[in-house]
């Protein structure tokens, strides 16, 4: 009974997790958001039309629910002397993000998270309140954005892959060079 009752919960889990995933679709450029700045730093996406669930650094991806991402060109980064830059890397880099809700709905960017591989090595994500503002936490209403910068300690600056997650609900995108 215990089998059978376990093997019921992992397949309900599973199925719910399935229904549950945004996938995202290449697209040339994001819209922009109601609140975008006229002079706004952010990258311009290149016109490149990327694989399913791959993209390279400079492009956008939206989501079929209208959620979108656009993330920089990686470009070199001094941390402050209160970073906290991890141990093992010596080599910094910075991305510009951009995140526009247009999925009708209000949208938490609070949890989007973002994990990089440099080489074959995971890079370490920096912490730099004396140069880097917080990734954005308020809610986004429906046709507003959010941009901010990620910087990143890595082993080889021109061998990045970056996996970036919106929420539980949305597929994760990989950008790279």
């Amino acid at each position: 009974m215990k089998t059978s009752l376990a093997s019921l919960v992992l397949v309900a889990a599973l199925g719910l997790a399935a229904c549950t995933s945004v996938p995202a679709r290449p697209v040339e450029s994001a819209p922009a958001g109601s609140n975008q700045p006229a002079q706004s730093g952010t990258a311009t996406p290149s016109t490149n039309t990327p694989k399913e669930g791959v993209a390279t650094f400079g492009s956008s991806y939206t989501w079929e629910d209208g959620l979108s991402l656009t993330l920089g060109q990686p470009a070199a980064y001094t941390p402050s002397k209160h970073a906290y830059t991890g141990s093992q890397f010596t080599h910094y880099i910075v991305i510009d993000v951009r995140l526009v809700n247009n999925t009708g709905s209000p949208w938490d960017p609070g949890i989007a998270h973002a994990t990089l591989q440099s080489a074959n090595q995971e890079g370490d994500q920096i912490f730099d309140s004396g140069k880097l503002a917080d990734q954005p936490h308020t809610t986004l209403l429906n046709g507003r954005e959010a941009s901010y910068k990620m910087a990143f300690a890595v082993a080889d600056p021109s061998d990045l892959v970056l996996e970036f997650t919106p929420d539980w609900t949305h597929t994760s995108v990989l950008f790279h060079h």
